[in-house]
């Protein structure tokens, strides 16, 4: 059976848990590898000093520990915004984010494809060309900084699904620029686990797992839902994904539910990372 390396993410703990307790609670379930979430009380890189960054390295080394990649809570945030003001403080931000990245010693950060409202959305030319240029501001900037754009698949994005991440990613051919896939987001939109996970994996860095129905948007604990796990890790192992998996679950027992999530998931052939068994895409 293959083996896919599992780390977590830190999104339960986003708005109330400072990120070092959290990474040392987390660690104690075994996990070594993090998807960690940017907020105010949990990594607030808007007011980061050049110290924190060194005393937090400090504790990732004395800890064995290590963050894969950033995400963003993208509430005030839109690379796809009618407004030019708002596309351009997202792309500063994004910015800020990137150096993180780097000061981290992470691979990269999770980027949406914008969001836009469904009930009176301008015309998709539209929210291509104004998610394009921010786009490319932000994967030059990568580019510079040696890190990368995890490009996510998200309902509301002007790239939803698999088949136009990876169209996006090839046109734009560029180190800086691979994927996210989030299962939970594809299941929601019905997109076939099993079409679409061949067609990412070739440029997918880190895969988002958690569970939802079709009738509301969920990142709930594994189980609870209806996304198919076992024909994504079938979908995997055949397209020979040997990358990061991320346990990404909102729950109020956050630790009980990520418990749960190993128990089940191992038998599908998920286990938990070590640093030598991770392939980077590309």
């Amino acid at each position: 059976m293959a083996s896919f390396p599992l780390g977590v993410s830190t999104i339960s703990d986003a708005w109330t848990v400072p990120l070092e307790e959290s990474l040392k609670r987390l660690a104690k379930l075994g996990f070594t590898h993090f998807d960690v979430m940017v907020s105010p009380a949990h990594l607030d890189i808007q007011n980061m000093t050049a110290r924190d960054y060194a005393r937090i390295r400090r504790f990732l080394e004395a800890e064995g520990l290590t963050i894969h990649s950033l995400t963003a809570q993208s509430l005030d945030h839109n690379l796809a915004s009618p407004r030019e003001e708002i596309r351009e403080m997202t792309v500063g931000f994004n910015k800020k984010l990137l150096d993180a990245t780097y000061e981290l010693g992470a691979q990269g950060f999770v980027s949406v494809s914008g969001r836009y409202n469904s009930l009176n959305a301008p015309p998709k030319a539209q929210l291509e060309g104004w998610f394009r240029g921010s786009l490319e501001k932000t994967v030059a900037y990568a580019e510079r900084a040696g890190v990368k754009v995890f490009l996510e698949n998200i309902p509301m994005g002007v790239l939803p699904d698999a088949k136009s991440m990876v169209k996006w990613v090839e046109e734009f051919a560029s180190p800086a620029l691979t994927i996210c896939y989030d299962l939970a987001n594809a299941h929601f939109i019905s997109e076939d686990l099993s079409e679409a996970i061949p067609l990412v994996v070739p440029y997918l860095d880190i895969l988002h797992m958690s569970d939802t129905g079709k009738s509301a948007w969920k990142h709930d604990p594994i189980g609870t839902g209806s996304v198919d796990f076992v024909a994504a890790a079938k979908a995997l192992a055949a397209s020979d994904y040997r990358g990061l998996s991320v346990v990404e679950i909102l729950s109020s027992e956050p630790d009980a539910a990520i418990q749960d999530a190993l128990q089940k998931l191992q038998p599908l052939g998920w286990a938990l990372s070590e640093q030598q068994n991770l392939r980077k895409a590309g």
